[in-house]
């Protein structure tokens, strides 16, 4: 079994996708616009400590297959962690998978030798027998317009936007150290120092309402955190401003309407697309799809 296999993102998709396929064998090859591993499994490093500004926590199951922890304080179910911070998951999910990093794959195409990936820069990547996909359901449509029957898949899909404010304190700000449900235009905010294997400053990420994140989507991100920000002490009855302060959008965020099944492929099941979005919101939802389009891959293979 020689295949060759590329994936298109190393979110928590793409990496048990990758995962599964190195265990079974294979070498696949991760293509990854960003610097670092896993999505919205991210931490931002500051200064004044990490923060977690992508998902807060994932599914106990998820993070302990990943070498995560278990988050518990409070109200809230147990949810899995990364400590230091959820980015931890992604890069131990990572570890010896050929990751190429800072490329952006812009198209897909089919050649005598196999699929081909077009990057950016404008070079060619050739030569593939199979090609995964592990993008938000827009950026995979995008990569599908020569693929009909595939985008029209997964048209329906609908995922919405997240601003996140981060914030760090020198010193305690008085605010209870408890996650908090924030009326409009916040949703929630989630203190680091509440997670498990936190030292260090007092540090916040709190996010945005889904209708003010659409309302303000192409804001620039200071104008969003300083805003955010506004709302926050307001709200909160915080004096005095933080030390840090920064912004983040997440354009693809959450899954508001899923596919309703673990990918799309292609006729001849060479070319697959998938990810949370294929079967819901859950982080949970994106290790299935990856899973599964990898078990096709090999069920190709071994043919």
């Amino acid at each position: 079994m020689t295949q060759r296999v590329a994936i298109v993102g190393a979110g928590l998709t793409g990496l048990s996708a990758a995962r599964d396929l190195k265990e079974a064998g294979l070498d696949p090859v991760v293509f990854e616009k960003s610097r670092g591993l896993g999505g919205r499994l991210a931490t931002r490093r500051t200064e004044l400590g990490p923060i977690d500004h992508g998902a807060p926590g994932v599914p106990v199951d998820v993070a302990q297959a990943a070498g995560g922890s278990v988050w518990s304080e409070g109200p809230h179910d147990a949810r899995g962690i990364g400590i230091p911070g959820m980015s931890t998951l992604a890069r131990n999910l990572g570890q010896g998978i050929n990751v190429q990093r800072e490329i952006t794959i812009t198209g897909v195409g089919d050649t005598a030798d196999g699929l081909s990936l077009t990057y950016a820069a404008g070079g060619v990547h050739a030569g593939f027998d199979a090609v995964i996909l592990a993008v938000p359901s827009p950026q995979a449509a995008a990569l599908l317009v020569h693929e009909t029957e595939m985008a029209e898949a997964i048209a329906n899909v609908r995922m919405t936007p997240l601003w996140t404010l981060l914030l760090g304190f020198d010193a305690p700000s008085g605010l209870s150290q408890d996650v908090l449900t924030l009326p409009e235009p916040l949703a929630l905010a989630i203190p680091m120092l509440s997670k498990p294997g936190q030292i260090a400053t007092e540090r916040w990420t709190v996010h945005a309402s889904i209708a003010w994140s659409a309302a303000h989507l192409e804001l620039d991100k200071d104008s969003a955190a300083s805003l955010l920000l506004k709302a926050f002490m307001a709200t909160t009855g915080l004096v005095g401003e933080p030390d840090y302060v920064g912004g983040h959008r997440w354009r693809y965020a959450r899954v508001a309407q899923p596919l309703g099944q673990p990918f799309v492929a292609n006729g001849a099941g060479t070319l697959l697309a998938g990810g949370d979005w294929a079967l819901g919101a859950l982080a949970s939802d994106a290790v299935a799809s990856g899973r599964a389009m990898a078990r096709r891959v090999l069920e190709i293979a071994r043919r």
